[in-house]
């Protein structure tokens, strides 16, 4: 038997729709329409990357929720980006492309950090991975003061446990001269402690003032 043909764009418009608007579990919904916005892209010969608040949820879900998703997309001009947008039923709303409360965002053309490649139904999507993403977080509370980010970092290293790449982490942070960062938050992770962005601000100021 032949393999059925792909979906035409006007099919991935109403695979978005039927996903984001299903009663699956959230991160279902925003794990599915992401894989469907990054095929629409993919067939239209650019490569999309989940970035962010969306990555973050994919890799663990139970520490993050959001309905924006950012793609880095390379090898394509915006009049491209912007028509796929449109043939999927998105309509243009400053930096972003926008269906109810489901909000697009395309933050850069360039992917530096690695991948993984990730089946998702018959679609397939491309996420940062849970170590270039921790790395980020951890980055940016060491240097930008971003509270957010270390109790990010903090559930990402309670859910990810044994299973990170520790070498590819510490190089990364290596470059970053942020290592001592990792090891601050992985006390408090290890603690299984609640901390306030307050009490993150305190540490801060206590260790690198």
């Amino acid at each position: 038997m032949s393999a059925a043909p792909p979906l035409a764009n006007d099919d991935l418009r109403g695979a978005l729709e039927e996903a984001w608007y299903s009663d699956r579990e959230h991160v279902e919904r925003m794990t599915f329409s992401a894989a469907i916005i990054s095929t629409a892209l993919d067939r239209s010969g650019l490569r999309a990357t989940l970035v962010g608040g969306g990555a973050l949820e994919f890799h663990v879900p139970d520490a993050y929720r959001t309905s924006d998703l950012d793609f880095v997309v390379e090898r394509g001009t915006r009049e491209t980006i912007n028509d796929v947008f449109l043939s999927l039923g998105l309509r243009r709303s400053g930096r972003h492309w926008v269906r109810d409360d489901l909000f697009v965002e395309v933050p850069g053309n360039y992917m530096e950090e690695p991948a993984d490649e990730v089946s998702v139904g018959p679609f397939t999507l491309r996420v940062i991975t849970k170590e270039a993403l921790l790395a980020e977080r951890i980055v940016g509370f060491r240097y930008w003061k971003y509270w957010g980010h270390g109790t990010q970092a903090i559930e990402m290293l309670r859910g990810f446990g044994d299973s990170l790449d520790e070498e590819f982490l510490r190089n990364a942070l290596r470059k970053e001269g942020a290592n001592d960062a990792l090891d601050l938050l992985r006390a408090i992770s290890d603690s299984g402690e609640t901390i306030t962005l307050a009490a993150l601000d305190r540490l801060w100021h206590l260790h690198y003032r």
